[in-house]
């Protein structure tokens, strides 16, 4: 009786837990899985990725019947309900997976949040995001609490939380997407860019690409327009940008200028490729030679300028430039890439390994 009635008491703690959206520390360990139970997860996510979540799910359970300390089923069946939009079955699934010391810990954090703010509890997965990060600080964990940050409508926060999933990870792009985004809608126009540059360079051909590029033309028009009489050009000043990420006010009126230039009597022959080339050419001169007279200490400075300063030093800015602009369906980014694969691999070579900072 009293086995039975401590288990009643453990089961509504964990209710009662889950109520608040909190997840206790992990203290279990997983069993590994065997040969056959790899299999049937295999075969799980393979379903998964056609949409049968169903069968997917079916997979899972076999293996959990067997194992159920196994915590890649676990993370798998959480991912598959949350698909199914069962979101109450994917959160119990993630809560029993968080309470495994494993690699995954992060992941099941991630998933309990994520479900948590598809229940409309936000507040609650902000809590367990926060709570994930200081056990195993993670760069999803850091993106996923950006998006709920944004959803609250506090842009500082999530883009504080932003910075912290870039250097943790500077591969994943859907931070510096996000980050792009929340600074080009706060009037950080040269951050906003290389924000998005970034993210081009790694998703050059995704449907998100499309915005991305947009937002980079957007920011390189510098507020310049044809006139309507024949060699008039109109010039929109901005007002002054903000600088908590560092004062870019000569650059963005540089963009401006050197747009304008593009579309004098003396570039008329250049295609819209070879003056965006001959652009940024300008602009990543003038962040070098302002560099030094910078704040390292602001994120934009510290992270991204010296990353495209490098870029342009080590001549990449051709294949750089063409292969951003992938998504716009322009046969002549296509002949020029098909023409330039040598040159466009010495570049993707180097982005990747390029010696990031590291994350404070």
């Amino acid at each position: 009786m009293l086995k039975k009635t401590t288990t009643l008491i453990f089961a509504l703690a964990l209710v009662s837990l889950h109520a608040l959206g909190q997840v206790e520390p992990p203290r279990l360990e997983p069993t590994p899985s065997t040969a056959k139970q790899i299999a049937l997860i295999d075969e799980g996510v393979a379903l998964h990725d056609q949409g049968n979540y169903d069968a997917a799910i079916s997979k899972y359970e076999e293996v959990l019947k067997e194992n159920p300390n196994n915590v890649e089923a676990l993370h798998e069946l959480t991912f598959s309900y949350s698909m199914k939009k069962d979101y109450r079955k994917a959160l119990d699934t993630a809560y029993k997976g968080a309470q495994f010391k494993s690699k995954l810990l992060h992941a099941f954090y991630v998933q309990i949040g994520n479900n948590l703010d598809l229940l409309g509890e936000p507040k609650k997965a902000l809590e367990v995001y926060k709570a994930g990060i200081k056990i195993q600080p993670d760069a999803l964990l850091y993106f996923n609490l950006a998006v709920t940050y944004r959803s609250l409508s506090k842009p500082d926060d999530a883009k504080k939380a932003l910075k912290q999933a870039i250097a943790l990870n500077p591969g994943h792009p859907g931070s510096h997407l996000l980050l792009a985004a929340l600074w080009h809608q706060g009037g950080y126009s040269t951050p906003s860019l290389l924000a998005a540059c970034r993210f081009l360079v790694l998703e050059p051909s995704s449907e998100r690409a499309t915005s991305a590029l947009k937002l980079v033309q957007d920011v390189m028009r510098g507020g310049v327009t044809a006139g309507k009489n024949p060699n008039e050009i109109n010039i929109l000043m901005a007002p002054p940008g903000k600088t908590d990420e560092g004062d870019f006010g000569g650059i963005d009126l540089a963009l401006g200028l050197s747009r304008a230039a593009g579309m004098t009597e003396k570039n008329k022959g250049k295609t819209g490729m070879q003056l965006q080339v001959e652009q940024f050419e300008t602009l990543f001169a003038i962040m070098a030679e302002l560099s030094d007279k910078s704040d390292k200490n602001k994120f934009t400075w510290k992270f991204y300028v010296p990353y495209f300063s490098e870029l342009k030093q080590k001549k990449h800015l051709e294949p750089f430039v063409y292969y951003i602009n992938q998504s716009e369906g322009n046969e002549e980014v296509q002949k020029w890439l098909n023409n330039n694969k040598a040159r466009v691999n010495e570049f993707l070579a180097w982005s990747k390994d390029y010696s990031w900072p590291k994350a404070d």
